[in-house]
């Protein structure tokens, strides 16, 4: 499994687990693009723009952008060396993967040992539980189903974290019964045969129902 989960800030907080990325496709791979979550918020050739801009430092230059997955069909996937889904609405953006089906084809994808990366709203669909971000989106669909790929041990993801979210972080915890992954905006956490670790300018931390400890 490689799966990286970016706390959500500018490319130059994201840099080191970018280039981590970057190492898991190789200078030839070629990478699918997801901007989805951002549907009806910026258009998607300015997505576009974004991603080739922020990866462009390390290298990552072969981009494929899918806006609308109805329009695909799972072998497709089979041409790109990694997935990159970005950051936006959560609900919507699960939505989309359910009733797609690209929740359990992405969910293929990594079995296969190919890298998957969520930013922020990405990130947050790549956890069990996408209640998290009710602290970040609304749920203007009124999305009813809110597991997520579960691709994180078992744990829910809260990107943007700051320490003024741990009280609504153990609320969550609490609430819920799940262990949280709280990424900062100047930190990734991944997942790989390394084990889960943190990579970035700044530790991401792990809450539990016993306690808060660094990644």
């Amino acid at each position: 499994m490689k799966v990286a989960l970016s706390g959500g800030g500018v490319p130059e907080d994201s840099r080191p687990l970018d280039e981590l990325f970057a190492s898991w496709i190789g200078p030839q791979g070629r990478l699918l693009y997801w901007p989805i979550a951002l549907r009806g918020m910026r258009p998607f050739q300015s997505c576009l723009e974004w991603i080739t801009e922020a990866l462009a430092p390390v290298n990552i230059s072969d981009i494929t952008m899918w806006t609308d997955l109805s329009e695909h069909q799972p072998g497709e996937l089979d041409q790109y060396s990694a997935v990159y889904i970005g950051g936006g609405n959560t609900f919507a953006l699960l939505a989309e993967l359910q009733k797609s089906g690209f929740d359990r084809h992405l969910q293929g994808f990594i079995r296969l040992g190919k890298p998957v990366y969520g930013g922020s709203a990405g990130a947050i669909v790549l956890g069990r539980d996408i209640r998290t971000a009710q602290h970040f989106d609304r749920n203007d669909i009124g999305l009813l189903d809110t597991q997520g790929l579960d691709l994180a041990e078992g744990h829910a993801i809260w990107p943007h974290y700051r320490n003024s979210h741990d009280e609504m972080i153990v609320s969550f915890v609490q609430r819920y019964q799940q262990p949280v992954l709280a990424i900062p905006e100047r930190a990734g956490i991944v997942l790989d045969e390394g084990g889960l670790r943190t990579v970035g300018f700044e530790p991401g931390y792990r809450f539990d129902t016993h306690a808060k400890n660094a990644v």
